[in-house]
């Protein structure tokens, strides 16, 4: 039975015009990512809400699994903003990882495919105005250009990318 991502994941709300996304996961140890309003020390990603929109965050990753057409399990990201007024979802995938390896992108651009994926096959994207993703990473903290990466996912996909610690609503 598919997954109804709006129904299956946990979600957390914010109406807040600045919050934090987290994910307090670690080695070997799989929990739901979450909205932080308080601790800016654990944010992951910054949310810049300026209108303070009620936005919903869907936990994906150690909440829900499906497995891939070979049986094995899928990579999944950490979880989708939705912002029900603007029919807007954006996917994200917080890490926390040094600047020394590429590795973290590679590994967060596949988690989003995947879930995109999985999300365009069991959803009516029609009906949806904007998808996003976003790659997040808190130690990510020079501005970097990533234009032919981005690219290519927008032509693997169909959606744009994003790799900033900060996820801008609109």
């Amino acid at each position: 039975m598919p997954i109804d991502f709006f129904k299956d994941c946990i979600r957390s709300e914010s109406n807040n015009a600045v919050f934090g996304l987290c994910d307090d996961s670690k080695d070997g140890e799989t929990k739901p990512a979450y909205i932080d309003e308080s601790d800016s020390c654990k944010w992951i990603a910054i949310v810049s809400n300026k209108d303070s929109s009620l936005l919903s965050f869907y936990a994906i990753d150690g909440c829900v699994s499906w497995l891939r057409k070979d049986g094995t399990e899928s990579g999944k990201c950490d979880g989708m903003l939705w912002h029900e007024n603007h029919r807007n979802v954006i996917f994200a995938e917080l890490k926390d990882r040094t600047l020394r390896s590429n590795e973290w992108r590679k590994d967060a651009r596949d988690q989003l495919k995947e879930t995109i994926s999985y999300f365009v096959e069991h959803h009516d994207v029609s009906s949806f105005k904007k998808i996003e993703a976003y790659i997040c990473n808190k130690k990510h903290l020079k501005e970097q250009r990533y234009a032919q990466f981005c690219n290519n996912f927008k032509i693997d996909t169909g959606y744009r990318l994003h790799v900033s610690r900060e996820i801008q609503i609109e």
